[in-house]
Order: structure tokens, then C-alpha cells, then sequence
């Protein structure tokens, strides 16, 4: 190929010609700040799957963590476990989705989804929120893989 000078480089290209998408990252605490502190490391708490729902149902923090309370008390599991959070999602219209896939048959990452819409993303350890193609959480995890998802359903 020929070098061409005035060749300008896409910002969002990287070094293997592949398009990156930056998406929008807002720390966010789901709520949880207007009931607890949430400023020091040591008041971080495994609360992914209250965050996560909270922002995807538009509801507060305490009225999805009393209700994933309820169900883990049917179920007597936690209410934090994929198990109560899958049937919580499933009773408020959500459907899982298998990772969706690249090209070349990848997981896509955190970051790779599409911007408009509500994703809940289960990466290996992990639930969070994209709300319009921003990143809602407590840490930016959009290099992580997709494992699965979860979008409202239609109708």
C-alpha cells in the first residue's frame, strides 16, 4: 500500500485497525449513598446485583433490595445470588440474552454494546448497568467480557 501524509488517524482506531467505542463511565452507588456512607474503601460493599437493578428499573435502592429481600427469603438464598436476581428480573419483564458475539465469534466487552438502550451485563463476577451508553457503577469494568444479558422485554 501506498503511505498517504495526509492520512489522519481516527481517534477511536487503535494500533490493530480495530474500532474502540469510549463509552461514557459515571460512578455511581445506586442509591445506596442516600442510605449509607459510600465515600471510604471499607463502606464498599458486594452490592453489584442492588446497584445494578436498581438503575435499570429506574427504582431506589432500598425498594429493590427489600424486594430481592422478599424473594431470597422464598427461595432461601441470598439476595444477591444470580439465582434471586434472575427470577427478580424475570417477574419485572427482563429477559437473559447469550453473550453477544464479534465477528469473529468473541465475547463482546463492557464497552462494546450499543449505545442506545438498557443493558444489565453479567460478566464472570459482576452485574452492571449501560444506561444509553453510559457505564452506571462503582468501578469502570467496560474492558471486562459480557457473559450474558439482560434487556426489557418488548410489549
Amino acid at each position: 500500500t501506498f503511505w498517504n501524509p495526509l492520512r489522519i488517524r481516527d481517534r477511536t482506531e487503535t494500533k490493530n485497525n480495530r474500532k474502540e467505542i469510549n463509552m461514557k463511565f459515571i460512578k455511581s452507588f445506586g442509591g445506596r449513598e442516600n442510605y449509607k456512607p459510600c465515600k471510604l474503601k471499607k463502606d464498599r460493599i458486594g452490592d453489584c446485583v442492588i446497584r445494578a437493578i436498581s438503575h435499570g428499573l429506574n427504582q431506589d435502592y432500598k425498594t429493590t433490595f427489600q424486594d430481592l429481600l422478599n424473594i431470597s427469603w422464598e427461595m432461601l438464598d441470598l439476595p444477591n445470588s444470580w439465582v434471586c436476581a434472575e427470577e427478580y428480573l424475570k417477574r419485572n419483564g427482563w429477559i437473559k440474552n447469550k453473550p453477544m458475539r464479534n465477528s469473529r465469534n468473541r465475547k463482546l466487552k463492557v464497552h462494546q454494546f450499543p449505545t442506545e438502550g438498557t443493558f444489565l451485563i453479567h460478566t464472570t463476577t459482576h452485574l452492571t448497568c449501560i444506561k444509553d451508553g453510559v457505564l452506571l457503577d462503582t468501578w469502570n469494568c467496560k474492558k471486562s467480557s459480557a457473559n450474558s444479558y439482560y434487556t426489557r422485554a418488548v410489549g
